[in-house]
């Protein structure tokens, strides 16, 4: 991949400021089977220089001399269209502020609403108020024990009503409980299959009588579990009748741009 930066090009039009985006993992490093992502409000832009703060904290380092090079695509919305964009890390800044430059080569793409479903299974949450370096090492140390001793981890899981799609997952707690920017989730799609684990970020949250409701998006999942929630939710829409899609690309679910 080439990493050629064109200075002269305006990006600013494309990105606004106070505008939503997202940062997927798209390092030549990578772990290829799993998907990786964080996001943010966009707080500067300026030519093909963008400025994200992320929410949470992250323990990003800024990279240097002895680090490689962190390659992200930077995804958002423009006119109702996706577009995407890659984008290498150059600094991270006070209050979780990620400083990039943006390669050449915008790509915009058709949005498409993720097939999600209403079900009730058995999940386990963890919320802690932890940096997302925190849990991605948790998240890797639960991935390795369960591959290589081929167990679940000892958990106990209780049935709840949730909508869940490929993307991340809705979900309800009590109103008196803590809320925290980040969590873990353990899902039972099936009791004869290993739980799908993944790290993920709040998005919204409203109160509903003496429920809290929760939205959340999957910043951290093995690509085949991503996978088994999909087969997963095209399942339930055919046990309900429910005609599902055709296969489409999700391109804020895919770690590559559209010329790959």
């Amino acid at each position: 991949m080439s990493t050629t930066h064109i200075s002269h090009v305006d990006f600013g039009k494309y990105f606004a400021l106070k505008q939503r985006a997202y940062l997927i993992n798209i390092s030549e490093e990578r772990d290829r089977e799993q998907y990786e992502s964080l996001s943010g409000t966009i707080v500067s832009s300026s030519g093909n220089s963008i400025a994200l703060q992320i929410p949470y904290a992250t323990e990003q380092a800024s990279p240097d001399n002895g680090t490689q090079q962190t390659t992200f695509k930077l995804t958002s919305e423009f006119m109702g269209s996706g577009i995407q964009i890659m984008a290498d890390l150059d600094k991270v800044t006070a209050n979780n502020v990620f400083h990039l430059s943006l390669r050449n080569g915008l790509e915009m793409y058709q949005r498409r609403e993720k097939p999600r479903v209403d079900v009730t299974i058995k999940i386990f949450q963890i919320r802690r108020d932890s940096s997302l370096a925190v849990y991605r090492k948790e998240f890797k140390r639960i991935m390795d024990s369960m591959k290589t001793l081929g167990v679940r981890p000892t958990l106990t899981l209780q049935e709840s009503s949730i909508n869940i799609s490929a993307g991340g997952m809705r979900t309800a707690i009590e109103a008196s409980e803590p809320i925290s920017p980040l969590s873990m989730f353990f899902l039972e799609l099936a009791e004869d299959q290993p739980l799908v684990c993944a790290v993920a970020e709040l998005v919204w949250s409203r109160r509903e009588e003496e429920k809290l409701l929760c939205g959340y998006r999957f910043v951290q999942i093995r690509k085949s579990d991503q996978e088994r929630i999909s087969r997963y939710v095209m399942s339930r829409y055919k046990n309900q009748g429910i005609t599902a899609p055709g296969s489409k690309p999700y391109w804020d679910l895919l770690d590559r741009m559209t010329n790959e």
